[in-house]
């Protein structure tokens, strides 16, 4: 593939924009079809639980399609996986509008996940290709807190092309995005994985790679702490509407609101988490950091849900802590699974959104399963997965401090025979 017209140097602002907006396709796509879906029951005259379906076939074609797409990344190179699966999704967010029945809608969005699935998992090889893992850390919270705005413009632009179009137009909007977001990554993203370092192609190879990046020392641990956290994170974002408008008898509205508030904590803790790491701050410290303020907020949703007198604060306020803690631990840890295997980045970074989406699906699922609009249900939830991240931080911070130590140690010998020898 030829070089962009227009190439965005590595690491430069222009750069970092490009890859934060691309991280924003799978949440647009969920968000803004978000108000449309009471409109698809009626229009095609089925129940609520199938046209759900557009939102939850959307998700397994973005986590079924990482698989292959991190892979196909390393043996073909980020560039040219990242054009198709753009190019897909346009393709498919046409077809979605010009759907005629609810069949060829939900075929048309379990395709147009698959391709939207291309952008953020080569967003992240991209900077894992061209940044050690401090550095990878620091452009991963921006990328985050752009990650963090869609959520709260994607269901008012959803809601307005609604009202004044139709249910079409939000999926044409959508084509128009991903059109946009090709012609940004084909002019602008320079390839970042040089054809000396790409894999082979094979079947095999694919299986090995996986295996390669599950077997790496220190990947393990970061990727369970993302799971944990980002499980705390879905289940809120799935029982949500049934805690603040069921359980706390909020409008829809103010639900709006509520949902925004969290939305900006995350934003704004991935800022936070930036500037921190900008100022010397390491990885390892703001995975402690950011799992605190996971726990904290587990802590006090578990009281404030179980204390009637402080009401909707009780919930909301614990879990503006939580999501602000979220968005300050989240890239250091995605930066430290990745750090061990550069050579496979696209395999680890498909790794890393195949597990944390699929245990967030999960998270969500069984709790509105288990508890459907009881806050309490839900606080036990998030409090476990504020404890189990903050115990797999210190875990991981304590192991990185031995192996710091013992490695002063062995250059201490050399440095005093290099002495004694002088």
């Amino acid at each position: 593939m030829s070089r962009p017209r227009y190439e965005a140097a590595i690491g430069s602002a222009r750069w970092i924009a490009t890859l934060g907006a691309l991280t924003t396709v799978a949440a647009l796509s969920i968000d803004m079809s978000l108000p449309a879906q009471p409109t698809l029951a009626r229009r095609f005259d089925v129940d609520d639980g199938t046209a759900q379906l557009s939102l939850s076939l959307f998700m397994l074609g973005f986590s079924a399609a990482q698989v292959f797409v991190g892979y196909l990344s390393d043996v073909w190179g980020r560039r040219p996986v990242l054009v198709a699966g753009l190019a897909g999704f346009v393709v498919a967010g046409v077809a979605c509008a010009l759907s005629p029945t609810i069949e060829v809608l939900l075929a048309c969005r379990v395709l147009q996940g698959a391709g939207a699935s291309a952008a953020p998992v080569l967003a992240r090889a991209m900077v894992r290709d061209t940044q050690p893992a401090h550095q990878a850390a620091r452009l991963l919270s921006t990328m985050l807190a752009a990650l963090a705005v869609a959520p709260m413009i994607a269901p008012v632009i959803g809601g307005a092309l609604l009202g004044a179009l139709g249910w079409r137009w939000i999926f044409a909007m959508l084509a128009l995005c991903g059109a946009a977001m090709l012609g940004l990554a084909h002019t602008a993203l320079p390839e970042t994985l040089p054809a000396e370092r790409r894999v082979p192609p094979s079947a095999i190879g694919l299986v090995r790679n996986y295996r390669r990046f599950f077997a790496t020392p220190g990947v393990r641990l970061p990727l369970l702490l993302s799971c944990a956290s980002f499980a705390g994170q879905f289940a809120y974002i799935a029982v949500s509407p049934f805690v603040l408008i069921d359980g706390y008898h909020v409008s829809g509205d103010a639900f709006g609101f509520y949902f925004a508030v969290t939305a900006l904590a995350l934003m704004l803790g991935s800022l936070f988490g930036g500037r921190l790491l900008r100022a010397g701050r390491s990885p390892g410290a703001m995975l402690v950091t950011g799992t605190s303020l996971l726990l904290s907020g587990g802590v006090l949703v578990m009281i404030g849900t179980h204390v009637e007198q402080l009401g909707i604060a009780g919930f909301i306020v614990p879990m503006v802590i939580y999501f602000f803690g979220t968005g300050i631990s989240s890239p250091s840890s995605t930066a430290l699974a990745m750090e061990p295997v550069p050579h496979i980045a696209g395999t680890a970074s498909a790794a890393v959104g195949i597990l944390t989406m699929t245990t967030g699906a999960l998270a969500g699922y069984e709790t509105a399963k288990l508890g459907g609009s009881s806050p309490t249900t839900f606080a036990y939830v998030t409090l476990s997965m504020g404890v189990l991240a903050a115990a797999v931080a210190w875990t991981i911070a304590i192991g990185r401090r031995r192996r710091r130590r013992r490695a002063a140690h062995e250059q201490e010998p050399s440095s005093s025979s290099s002495s004694a020898a002088a």
